[in-house]
């Protein structure tokens, strides 16, 4: 388990990357148009809170689009049978990242002499309790993928209308 690398790209990479670039604009809009969009309606829905966009930010790369998801406004559900409900209407999600502390490369960190050497102290990230970043990644953090956003209005309106179906039946979901 390592941190990180520093990968060089192939000329074979690089010549798709090149065909694949002259659409990055067009996506970047519609990303951003569809993102507005889900931000707008689901921020309706008592329990989901979009992240906010601050008003100096004209343009968003959405490499994903995420989203609070409260579990006490969902009569308890937790996030784990919301993401299942969620995909059980054909939306495709995810719950995200494990705090980056808790990832075993960084708690390795403190074995390792030569880092220890090189930062001049020992690290150890074993102990490190962030509630917040925990509770994101751990009840609350929701992700819909990129490739998503490259959808129609009436995708985002499936979206929209697959979360406030799990919000109208969550009793029958928590039986």
């Amino acid at each position: 388990d390592l941190l990180g690398g520093n990968y060089r790209i192939t000329e074979f990479q690089a010549a798709i990357l090149l065909v694949q670039l002259t659409r990055l604009d067009e996506q970047t809009k519609t990303r951003n148009e569809n993102a507005l969009y889900l931000s707008n309606r689901l921020s309706r829905i008592r329990g989901i809170e979009p992240l906010q966009r601050g008003p100096e930010i004209t343009r968003h790369a959405y490499h994903l689009y995420t989203f609070r998801y409260s579990p006490e406004e969902f009569e308890g559900l937790p996030r784990s049978r919301f993401l299942e409900a969620l995909k059980a209407e054909g939306i495709p999600c995810g719950s995200g990242y494990v705090p980056l502390y808790k990832e075993r490369f960084m708690l390795n960190l403190a074995k390792d002499p030569l880092l220890s050497q090189l930062y001049g102290k020992k690290i150890d990230y074993s102990n490190v309790k962030l509630p917040a970043t925990e509770r994101a990644c751990y009840e609350e953090g929701v992700w819909l993928f990129q490739s998503m956003l490259l959808g129609t209005r009436e995708d985002m309106g499936d979206i929209v209308n697959a979360i406030a179906k799990i919000k109208e039946n969550v009793k029958e979901i928590l039986d």
